[in-house]
């Protein structure tokens, strides 16, 4: 399977998942949700080991390439991922979804360009352009589409202007984590990579979960909120990640960045059926205009 279609199939993975998370973000609260996604696909992918032949690879690795991978894994699942979260009781999945996989691969495309030697065309001038219009028609007016079975209490101007600012920083996470997964990951193998970055991340989120105090605010601990995210986080992070550390090996950081942007195409139509969400033209055109500037880009 070449690196370009396991990146798209990483993205079908992460849309399936992101609809329980954003489910279960209310319930769970973003960072609680993020140790048990990060641990149970930690404890999957170790299951990985022995069939994968990386157990050779791990007694091998250099301490440069360990510090990459669990680097990376920080970054993107541990403090991206978890921005990402917070931000979604606000914005919801239709329009937190297609706004971060518009300007991350953006990003990543430019920080590849410059810091990995990545082949940056004139067609990126035109992608660029498109993605900042369908930026534009998701922001524009954007509070309508946000369904009321995702607001927690009322919302404010500023609670919108923050979600979208956490987004915005989520971004340069997961852009600076896929250069460093691409610069560090040497010949490490996507089992073995996943392993150092799902489990450096479960080890640096752990203590500040065991630290939370439950108050009035705290949502209330439910066992079937845990199974689902724990299931999805082995589908989105010991599953889909796989695909895309062998894509960000295979394809380049920036091709990978840019594939797995198409997640919106498969996130739409669920967050449609599963979250009741309304998603008006101006969304859809504005997603359209974006995966067609990636596509450009391409």
């Amino acid at each position: 399977m070449p690196g370009e279609a396991k990146a798209l199939l990483a993205a079908a993975l992460w849309a399936i998942a992101g609809i329980v998370f954003a489910a279960q973000t209310p319930r769970l609260g973003p960072l609680r949700l993020n140790v048990i996604r990060s641990l149970s696909a930690t404890v999957f992918i170790c299951l990985l080991i022995p069939f994968a032949g990386a157990a050779g690879e791990l007694r091998t690795v250099s301490t440069a390439t360990v510090i990459a991978m669990v680097g990376s894994g920080i970054l993107a699942i541990g403090l991206g991922d978890s921005l990402f979260f917070a931000s979604l009781p606000v914005l919801g999945a239709s329009l937190a979804v297609p706004l971060s996989s518009s300007v991350y691969p953006l990003l990543t495309f430019l920080v590849a360009s410059v810091w990995l030697g990545e082949t940056v065309t004139w067609a990126v001038l035109g992608g660029s352009l498109l993605i900042m219009a369908g930026i534009f028609l998701l922001l524009w007016r954007a509070t309508p589409v946000i369904s009321p079975s995702v607001h927690v209490g009322r919302r404010s101007r500023f609670d919108w202007r923050g979600a979208v600012l956490l987004l915005m920083i989520a971004t340069v996470f997961w852009t600076l984590s896929t250069a460093w997964l691409r610069a560090g990951s040497g010949d490490l193998g996507p089992v073995s990579a996943g392993v150092l970055r799902a489990g450096g991340t479960t080890l640096f989120l752990l203590p500040a979960t065991l630290g939370m105090r439950r108050d009035s605010s705290t949502p209330r601990f439910a066992w079937g909120s845990v199974a689902s995210v724990a299931a999805a986080g082995i589908l989105a992070v010991g599953i889909g990640s796989l695909f895309y550390i062998a894509a960000v090996q295979e394809a380049g950081a920036g091709r990978t960045a840019i594939l797995t942007s198409t997640m919106p195409l498969f996130n739409l139509p669920l967050a449609v059926l599963f979250l009741r969400e309304r998603v008006t033209p101006r969304v859809v055109a504005g997603t359209i205009t974006c995966v067609a500037g990636i596509w450009l880009i391409v």
